[in-house]
This record gives structure tokens, C-alpha cells and sequence, in this order.
């Protein structure tokens, strides 16, 4: 895009979700170039957050779903709003067509424990829009009431490449949907992946797509559909081999590098599989 003189920030639209992008601003009189940045793009969810601190807040969010899959327990101390999305250890997996999901949920309040109401939902179709047909719990809550809720998940829930989200809003007054800003409560945000609990066989035998995330990174590059730890190696887009390693919980360390572009070799069993990612 051309930016006229005088300008400081331009709108990036129709980016492509959960890519890693990178963008570099070029002075047209002077052929000066800026150093090139990088970001990561996701689902853009509408909004919504407490504008009082530490009043009322989740002190713990836990989603234990039915098939054997892993449990997710989320401690936290008091915000208005934390996207926990970018968060690996409180990602939620959910089979599709799964039935008695249960999340449970842990209000805190800085004063004596009142009545305040929790509603959820789940983008199961990953369109970035809460639906009133995707709210998953509805009720008010004090210090007694039961606080774990039974939730099932539609066959039609979407499997896509980075997921989706859950939304769990606390707030004193009953909010009118999953895009409100309130005066006492907190908003948090989480990372959802489908999987198919219910495969065949012959595709059980299939090896997983692997692939990576964050991308770009930082630190610690993450790696999903690994059966077991694995070798890899990393190279610079110029072909000079920069690191090498064995994965540790799905992850390679890569705060050694420098900020750029890299590719990452992973021979997993008899299979290679090469991938490329951005240094930040």
C-alpha cells in the first residue's frame, strides 16, 4: 500500500489467520528501507472486558473432556481481560460429537462472595463470531451453587489450522452477549482445537500432519503431530545449518538465533519433514 506523507499507522486488512507475516515500510524518495517486522495472525474476536480489577475475576478455569483426551486447568490471578490463546499448557482439545464435556469454573471475589453470572461459548464453527447457538453456559453463581457445567460438542464443530476459541465471562450483571464491557468481572479467552476421537483404523495408521507454532517465535517453537522425541536440525534460508537438537515435549529451543528466516528439519521415524518459520 502507498502511505501518504506525514503519516504514522496504516490499517493491515485481509490478512490470512494464523500466519506468520511480515511487513517492511519503504521510504519511496530515499529507497530507505525499515528493518522488517513480524507478527503472528489470529482469529480477531470481538471485545469484551471488565473495567474494574480484582472485584470479582476467575481464579480458575478447567475443561475436562469426555474420551480420554486431556484435561485443562487454567489458575490465574485477577484481570480485566488475558487471552490465553498464545498459552500452549491451557490449549482445549475437544472430540467432535463429544457429549458430557464438563467446565468448571472458580469465582473469586475481593470483598465477601456474592451472586454473579458465568457465561460461555465456543466458536464451534470457527467463523470468529460467538453465536447465541454457541453459548455452552448461561447461569448465575454465588459461593455455594455448583460452579462445573456439562457441555456437548456439535459433529459439525470445525477442524481448522490454528483452532478456535472459548470465551468465559464473570461479571456481576448479567451480560447481554460475548461482546460487552462491564464495570465488575473478567473476560478470558482460550485456544480450542477439534480433533476426531472416532477414527478408523486405516486412519489411525496414517501418520499425523505435522506442523509448527507460534509462527513467528521467540523463544520456544512448538511442534504438533510428533508421535515420540525427534531429531531435528535448522538452517538459514541461505542453507548454512544454524542449530541442531532432539525435541523436548514437542518444542525446540530457539533463542540462540537470530531474528530472520529459518527452516527446520525434522526426520521423525523414516519420515522428513521440513518446515519454515520467522525468528522475531
Amino acid at each position: 500500500m502507498n502511505i501518504p506523507a506525514g503519516t504514522t499507522s496504516a490499517d493491515l486488512n485481509d490478512l490470512t489467520p494464523c500466519m506468520g507475516q511480515m511487513v517492511q515500510v519503504i521510504d519511496n524518495a530515499s529507497g530507505d528501507t525499515s528493518f522488517p517486522l513480524t507478527f503472528y495472525t489470529h482469529l480477531n474476536y470481538c471485545r469484551s472486558t471488565s473495567m474494574n480489577l480484582g472485584t470479582l475475576y476467575l481464579s480458575n478455569v478447567s475443561i475436562i473432556p469426555s474420551g480420554g483426551l486431556p484435561t485443562m486447568v487454567s489458575a490465574s490471578s485477577a484481570s480485566n481481560h488475558t487471552d490465553f490463546r498464545m498459552n500452549p499448557p491451557t490449549h482445549i482439545e475437544l472430540g467432535i460429537g463429544s457429549l458430557n464435556n464438563v467446565l468448571s469454573v472458580t469465582p473469586t471475589w475481593a470483598g465477601l462472595p456474592g451472586t454473579s453470572y458465568v457465561k460461555a461459548w465456543i466458536d464451534f464453527n470457527a467463523n470468529a463470531i460467538f453465536e447465541a447457538s454457541e453459548m455452552i453456559v448461561s447461569t448465575m453463581v454465588d459461593s455455594t451453587n455448583p460452579k462445573a457445567f456439562i457441555f456437548n460438542v456439535p459433529s459439525f464443530a470445525s477442524i481448522t489450522q490454528c483452532g478456535t476459541a472459548m470465551r468465559v465471562i464473570i461479571s456481576e450483571t448479567e451480560p447481554a452477549g460475548p461482546c460487552e464491557i462491564f464495570t465488575y468481572g473478567e473476560v478470558e479467552d482460550y485456544k480450542v482445537t477439534f480433533v476426531n476421537t472416532n477414527l478408523g483404523v486405516d486412519e489411525t495408521s496414517k501418520p499425523k500432519e505435522i506442523s509448527i507454532y507460534p509462527n513467528p517465535a521467540s523463544e520456544i517453537l512448538y511442534i504438533s503431530g510428533l508421535s515420540s522425541e525427534t531429531d531435528y536440525e535448522i538452517f538459514s534460508v541461505s542453507g548454512q545449518k544454524t542449530g541442531a537438537g532432539r525435541t523436548s515435549e514437542n518444542s525446540a529451543d530457539i533463542r540462540h538465533l537470530a531474528k530472520g528466516i529459518y527452516f527446520i528439519q525434522l526426520k521423525n521415524k523414516e519420515n522428513i519433514t521440513r518446515l519454515k518459520f520467522i525468528k522475531k
